[in-house]
């Protein structure tokens, strides 16, 4: 292909084809991605001929054929009936967008969500084919995560999708979540908003599909601003941006949706961008981060390059004559502020070498690099921590044990009281210790069955244990050891183990006529506690005893 590629780039210069009117600066005759191939011209009937001509010369000597059968035109700027013509002259059929390419459909206008469709039902049916399964809440979350929202970001990185696509994604992963179908999300126990939330604030820690969408979009501007040695960004440079900057250019019906979205985060992008001012050639001088002021547009106003005699477009290095700073008289405060800031900065010079830029971090600091998840993390919306968050979500944790402790913790396990309170027809009772009702607060743990189990156990830590769930999970994080928390560490796992069997035996009550005996679901729990933590070692650097050997010493003993 490399030869191919050789080929193509002659034959423009050669005469033997014209190169399409938008692919001439920075000149771009073809792309190439193994055996797929896109070749532009301006579509004439000679440049046609001439590509035509040299593709056969390179099968001459290489044996390698285009197959027209699999191949496409794609005009602009034509007419159907002389596109007709000149698609008969050559042999090969219109093509009509959107058209794949490389798994992505090609489509030079917003892509819809009918034409996303064929996604949204790859991903219904791989939703549905794992239905089948018997998968715990932590598992389908796993799943959701890596597979389905891995695919849609892939696609989010390339195009700009409708929110309606990401609100068609939310409703499929949440059914497929709560009700085990692709149907319907309706009675979900938790929102996805809130499921999207971090595991700080209550959630689960799944970054939101619309917010990281943003993301995606500064990442591309961070490219056109760092990227200089990219087709891509000299293609905007020279067509795009060529007459008018990314700070200046007006999003307008005449630039494409993908260039219109980019330009929309523009207040975002400016408050998370520094640039290491050098030559000052490449740097803004309104609204560029170069100087500690900020962007000197918001500190002067729009009336700022009237002011200071600077047009809007001007670079840093406008601002110098014969290597020194040039402004007229200071008449206004932000002037001064302005002259006394760069009396401690040099000038720019090309001896400095080229401006570079460095992108905030949540810390808030700058760093060369681009952080898609530190990205996320200052520009989504930010709700309260929640103070059990450490006590559910930790090292040490079972995954369908944290997810059950999490959905206890939110109040949304499906107790006989919310069932009342929906207007069921059902017992309220409890199950397990038939007196009270059947409620979190009850079941957790102001139940006779339920209490037993966690002083029995956890007594044996500390006397007096909490006897409800919220205050439980902020015990467990003040417990003090020796070794340092480890604890901490064996009584969180152990109240998850806790409320994850009662949870389970409560279940077992409840739709079949099994019941375990309190005596042997603390044989459980213990057993569960001592296969999980056997599989961690000793933290050599503090102490040479394990969780394991920790817990046998402090409350694991004949039950």
């Amino acid at each position: 292909m490399e030869v191919l590629s050789r080929m193509l780039d002659s034959g423009l210069l050669e005469g033997k084809f014209s190169a399409h009117p938008l692919c001439i600066t920075p000149r771009l005759t073809h792309l190439a991605f193994a055996d797929d191939l896109l070749v532009f011209s301006d579509g004439s009937q000679h440049s046609l001929l001439g590509i035509s001509g040299i593709l056969q010369t390179f099968h001459s000597f290489s044996g390698l054929d285009m197959n027209p059968s699999k191949s496409e035109l794609f005009f602009g700027g034509y007419g159907d009936s002389e596109a007709a013509v000149i698609a008969d002259l050559i042999g090969i059929r219109i093509g009509v967008f959107p058209s794949r390419y490389l798994g992505l459909p090609l489509n030079p206008t917003k892509l819809s969500l009918a034409t996303l469709q064929p996604f949204i039902q790859k991903i219904t049916k791989q939703l549905n084919s794992w239905t089948t399964k018997f998968l715990s809440y932590a598992g389908k979350i796993r799943l959701i995560v890596s597979v389905v929202y891995g695919k849609v970001n892939f696609w989010s990185q390339v195009f700009v999708l409708p929110k309606g696509f990401y609100k068609k994604i939310d409703n499929l992963c949440s059914a497929f979540l709560w009700k085990n179908t692709t149907s319907s999300a309706r009675g979900a126990r938790v929102a996805w908003k809130d499921i999207c939330k971090t595991k700080e604030e209550g959630g689960l820690g799944i970054r939101s599909l619309e917010e990281f969408a943003t993301v995606f979009r500064l990442k591309q501007v961070w490219h056109l601003f760092t990227r200089r040695g990219s087709l891509w960004v000299m293609w905007l440079d020279h067509n795009i941006f060529g007459r008018r900057n990314y700070w200046l250019m007006d999003s307008t019906p005449r630039l494409s949706w993908n260039i219109r979205k980019m330009l929309e985060v523009k207040s975002v992008f400016q408050r998370l961008i520094k640039c290491q001012m050098r030559d000052g050639m490449k740097a803004s001088f309104w609204f560029d981060y170069w100087t500690s002021l900020g962007p000197l547009i918001e500190l002067f106003g729009q009336l700022g390059p009237r002011e200071l005699r600077i047009s809007r477009n001007a670079s840093v290095w406008e601002a110098t004559h014969e290597g020194q700073w040039h402004f007229p008289n200071a008449r206004s405060h932000q002037a001064e502020q302005l002259q006394i800031c760069l009396s401690s900065v040099a000038p720019p010079s090309p001896l400095r070498g080229a401006d570079w830029y460095q992108w905030k971090q949540p810390t808030g600091t700058f760093s060369e690099t681009f952080s898609s998840k530190g990205t996320w993390m200052q520009i989504r919306q930010i709700s309260p921590h929640v103070a059990w968050h450490k006590a559910v979500w930790f090292k040490e944790s079972v995954p369908r044990f944290s997810f059950i402790h999490w959905m206890a913790s939110h109040e949304r396990l499906t107790t006989r009281d919310r069932l009342l309170q929906w207007g069921m027809n059902v017992h309220g009772s409890c199950v397990l210790c038939d007196s009270g009702l059947d409620s979190h607060d009850h079941l957790f743990f102001k139940c006779e069955f339920s209490r037993s189990l966690w002083i029995s156990l956890a007594g044996r830590s500390s006397p007096n244990p909490p006897l409800s769930l919220p205050l439980a999970s902020m015990w467990v994080l003040g417990v003090h050891s020796s070794p340092p928390h480890y604890a901490s560490k064996i009584l969180k796992l152990l109240l998850q183990t806790a409320v994850y069997m009662i949870w389970k035996e409560r279940n077992r009550r409840v739709f079949s006529a099994d019941a375990t005996s309190l005596s042997a679901t603390k044989i459980l729990v213990d057993r569960t506690m001592r296969n999980r933590l056997i599989s961690f070692s000793p933290e050599e650097s503090v102490t040479t005893i394990s969780l394991l050997g920790f817990y046998f010493g402090c409350i694991s003993t004949p039950l």
